[in-house]
């Protein structure tokens, strides 16, 4: 036991032990330690937080959590370990009180979900500061950004000599089809992350309901973009998927820590909807997710989204518009409230209309700092994810997948490991792609073709999720003016989708985008893809494959960036083009989610979502 008055043994012994005592404390599990120690007295208190080095929150840290320095290429000077950490731990603790499951009583030999229709005044936990939350989001999307890298899986990529040589070389589109899986294989367990175990355990109830509701609810809050914690909610939705409150099954009479819940007064209408939304919400998992579809819809398919200020694709317009004043978030119906978007649709009125209107999106991609005209797109250096579209992206996608694929094989390609860099990266700086022993030679003209090799993971074979609404639907349903989102909420209204290969190989390198990625130059990919009339029959012969060409490059926010443009059916003629963001880690089996939408940008040009990940 420590002595008040004579230090007590923590402070006999050399404050190395105790620092070694503190990390041993943080690895098994309780990292608040450190903060009870530093308030037992003054001494311990200047060495903890007054120390002159780092040694110890930096060791304090990487015994929590995986070491943030392997995939953000920052010095150990550059990170705030203290800040850090600090941080983490407290959105962890902030999460675990507020984010509580569903106590429902089970009720056999009853298909019945009323068990699950709850008054809304017991979905109250205790939090709601949108400031609060936004810390604890940010500090989410930290650990999920800076997961350690996965080992990579093995590699089918082939040097490649000539472009004729990219299909040529390769089996058929049927055949590659038919011989891979349709998700990734799983990360080897070798090599777990400390950050993907963490967020697994903070997130196991999911987030606060008044962070939920803000994506499911019988209707869409006003404005996703205005709320502070709009922005980090929705890239970490894009992420880790939607998060639903869970609903655990009780024996009656019994107790649990989390909501205890009585049966509601109201009963629910055949759709499974409350009669009165102002006093009990079904909270079946099946339930929420289909709120969420609902109001991640109208962003997802508006045709008003498309935009030259957002280079066609989904990142946030250039020039920004100035930002509205922040008003408290309203859960109203969506025919209500403006569109922050009002002008970032078709009737694009600083667009000026190229003289060759036969050029599609699919041109080379811009150097960063180069000179702009009216009619030129947004430079590289001004693109930023908009997680608020990705993460409507992202619930709508998987939404089809948990209607028509299996659960196992979702299960496959959700896990959070998924996330992790370097799942398809094998390739170092300085290696030949043939993984030759001989380097590259190093250009003083033009020193990142040193660094020429497939960083990106794009080469090999992938499986692409393809969601569109009929064209009349999406007429139907995107209004002329900017006051309403359309009926999209309607139980007739189906997205049609598929899933078809990609076939991908590298063809070129380019100079960066970016100056601030030297090691990463430009990826220019072709190859084929089934098109919307793939069969996936390897003895068919009448299959619609399209060729496709793009590039792979990096995005200011670090992100990896994906434009890719396939052709007419039996045609080189470009049709559609697409816009991707990866999901996780540079590499990540997680693929890249995005929007697609026609490559000459004529008026009333459809949109539709995609997912593709990589599968060999």
């Amino acid at each position: 036991m420590m002595r008040d008055h004579d230090g007590g043994f923590l402070l006999d012994i050399p404050a190395e032990v105790v620092e070694t005592i503190l990390t041993f404390c943080a690895a098994a599990g309780h990292p608040c330690s450190v903060a009870a120690v530093a308030q037992t007295c003054k001494r311990l208190r200047s060495l903890i937080y007054e120390a002159p080095d780092r040694y110890l929150w930096r060791n304090l840290f990487l015994a929590v959590f995986d070491d943030p320095r392997i995939v953000s290429d920052s010095s150990s000077t550059d990170f705030d370990w203290h800040e850090q950490f600090t941080d983490r731990v407290w959105a962890g603790s902030y999460i675990r009180t507020h984010a509580k499951h569903i106590d429902v009583q089970k009720k056999p030999h009853l298909r019945s979900t009323r068990s699950t229709i709850i008054p809304l005044p017991e979905l109250s936990d205790g939090g709601g500061n949108p400031s609060v939350h936004a810390r604890a989001l940010r500090a989410l999307v930290s650990v999920t950004r800076t997961a350690a890298p996965s080992s990579p899986h093995r590699s089918t990529s082939t040097n490649v000599t000539s472009v004729d040589d990219v299909i040529s070389q390769n089996p058929t589109l049927s055949h590659l089809h038919t011989e891979t899986p349709l998700t990734p294989p799983p990360v080897n367990g070798s090599s777990p992350s400390r950050n993907i175990g963490w967020l697994e355990q903070t997130l196991s109830n999911g987030l606060p309901y008044s962070l939920t509701k803000l994506l499911s609810y019988e209707y869409q809050a006003r404005d996703w973009r205005n709320m502070p914690e709009g922005p980090a909610l929705c890239q970490l939705t894009s992420y880790l998927g939607f998060l639903p409150v869970p609903v655990v099954e009780v024996e009656s009479g019994s107790t649990s820590p989390s909501r205890s819940r009585k049966s509601p007064r109201s009963s629910a209408s055949k759709s499974g909807r409350s009669r009165s939304a102002s006093e009990v919400l079904d909270m079946s998992e099946s339930m929420q997710r289909e709120r969420a579809r609902d109001c991640a819809r109208p962003l997802a398919f508006s045709m008003r989204y498309l935009s030259r200020r957002r280079n066609w694709g989904p990142y946030l317009p250039f020039p920004p518009r100035p930002p509205k004043p922040h008003v408290v978030a309203v859960i109203d119906s969506m025919d209500e409230g403006e569109d922050d978007d009002e002008d970032d649709g078709n009737s694009d009125e600083d667009f000026i209309p190229p003289d060759d209107d036969t050029s599609s999106s699919a041109t080379s991609e811009p150097v960063e700092g180069a000179p702009t005209d009216a009619n030129a797109l947004t430079r590289p250096d001004q693109l930023y994810p908009d997680w608020t579209w990705l993460a409507a992206a992202r619930i709508v996608t998987e939404w089809k997948l948990r209607a028509h694929v299996e659960p196992e094989e979702i299960a496959s390609l959700q896990a959070w490991d998924n996330l992790r860099g370097g799942a398809w990266t094998s390739t170092v700086p300085g290696v030949r792609r043939d993984e030759s022993a001989d380097p590259l030679p190093i250009d003083e003209d033009e020193p990142w073709k040193s660094h020429e090799r497939d960083w990106a993971g794009a080469e090999g074979t992938w499986r692409r999720l393809v969601c569109w609404l009929d064209y009349d639907d999406l007429i139907l349903t995107t209004p002329i003016d900017h006051n309403s989102y359309g009926a999209f909420v309607d139980a007739d209204l189906e997205e049609a989708w598929i899933i078809v290969p990609m076939s991908l190989k590298i063809i070129s390198y380019s100079a960066p985008t970016l100056g601030a990625y030297p090691d990463r130059p430009t990826i220019h990919v072709k190859g084929e893809m089934g098109g919307g009339g793939w069969v996936g029959n390897i003895e068919a012969n009448d299959e619609d494959i399209r060729q496709i060409h793009g590039t792979v490059s990096m995005l200011p926010d670090g992100s990896v960036r994906w434009s890719l443009t396939s052709s007419a059916p039996n045609s080189t003629q470009d049709e559609w083009a697409s816009e991707a963001v990866q999901l996780g880690g540079v590499g990540s089996a997680m693929g890249s989610l995005g929007m697609w939408t026609g490559a000459f940008h004529e008026e009333e040009d459809p949109i539709g979502v995609f997912w593709q990940w990589r599968v060999a």
